[in-house]
């Protein structure tokens, strides 16, 4: 049974004599305090995605996605039997908190994901002209600069490949983080990770784009075949053509700010006290990833200025009302 700090239980020893050991609490577990305040954040996410869904009337087929929703469930349940058996074993602890981590992390993408429909399909308008504006003062041309790149076919292989490393990445600091013993970031991740997918929707429903390379008229530098199922559905969601979503369907949409960006930010801060042959290479790799969502023509540079300032006001609230609470609760 889980106390409060500070109580105790009576257990007696192999020779009859009674003694006073503390309970574990959810402290022990990680689960108090930041990990809650994601779980609510979570649960708001969910209930607006619900009444978004139906002021746009977009049919979101959870069906199709039975199978990830089940390994979500194995997960809970796991954590659970964990919990309930884990007594004082560190490892099985460091377990069960990378598995609370984990299944946070992946609930968040299964309700942000079509999330992003229900945000584009507002049909709000597109906001391209200003942040074209804004890259002409910061005198930045993002064509001219997909432009050169393109003269590099190794730079432009290299670049991609940085760019799609963000999913494995993602799941980096979930495995690294509990093995090492770093709970304070591994908790400060999940939460940055929220902060950006919640700030990011809401852009999205208040200022959609259409995207540098379709604003400006050039091809990017990545998948044609990416680029127009992309489009297709920004447009046709935007426009209210399409009305029904399945786990097929779902892929990144957000421009502005870049979520590849603040995430890769996110996975790099998160590593920032690992070891250098651990750190090093991702700071490395997702130097070339933020430079990618540029230099590919996937971002305009305000994009990048946005996701600095989403980022910044993530990291303001988490010192201002989290980190104290974290250091004191004596995580290491």
């Amino acid at each position: 049974m889980f106390v409060s700090d500070g109580l105790t239980r009576p257990v007696h020893t192999a020779s009859g004599e009674r003694r006073w050991i503390s309970a574990l609490s959810w402290e022990d577990f990680s689960w108090r305090g930041l990990p809650q305040v994601c779980l609510v954040l979570q649960i708001v996410l969910f209930g607006t995605s619900l009444v978004l869904y139906r002021a746009t009337d977009i049919d979101v087929r959870w069906s199709t996605d039975l199978g990830f929703l089940a390994f979500i469930g194995m997960l809970v349940a796991l954590w659970i039997a964990i919990i309930a058996f884990a007594g004082r074993r560190v490892l099985l602890r460091r377990f069960a908190e990378a598995l609370a981590a984990t299944i946070l992390f992946l609930s968040l993408i299964q309700i942000t994901a079509p999330m992003q429909y229900g945000a584009l399909a507002l049909g709000r308008p597109f906001v391209d002209a200003w942040l074209d504006r804004a890259d002409h003062w910061l005198g930045i041309d993002v064509a001219h600069l997909t432009a050169w790149t393109a003269q590099y076919p190794r730079l432009v292989s290299t670049l991609n490949m940085s760019y799609d490393s963000l999913a494995p990445q993602l799941l980096l600091p979930l495995i690294v983080l509990p093995l090492s013993g770093d709970r304070r970031a591994l908790w400060e991740y999940l939460w940055h990770l929220h902060v950006s997918l919640f700030g990011a929707i809401i852009c999205l429903a208040l200022w959609p784009t259409v995207y540098v390379f379709t604003y400006r008229h050039f091809d990017p530098l990545v998948s044609p075949a990416m680029v127009e199922h992309c489009m297709n559905q920004l447009w046709n969601f935007h426009a209210g053509r399409s009305h029904t979503l399945t786990s097929q369907d779902m892929q990144g949409l957000i421009s502005f700010p870049s979520f590849h960006t603040a995430a890769a930010v996110a996975v790099t801060w998160a590593l920032r006290r690992q070891r250098r042959w651990i750190w090093i290479p991702i700071a490395l790799l997702n130097v070339g990833l933020v430079s990618a969502t540029v230099l590919l023509g996937l971002h305009y540079a305000t994009d990048l200025i946005g996701t600095a300032v989403l980022l910044a006001a993530s990291l303001v609230v988490y010192q201002r009302w989290f980190a104290a609470p974290v250091a004191a609760s004596g995580l290491p």
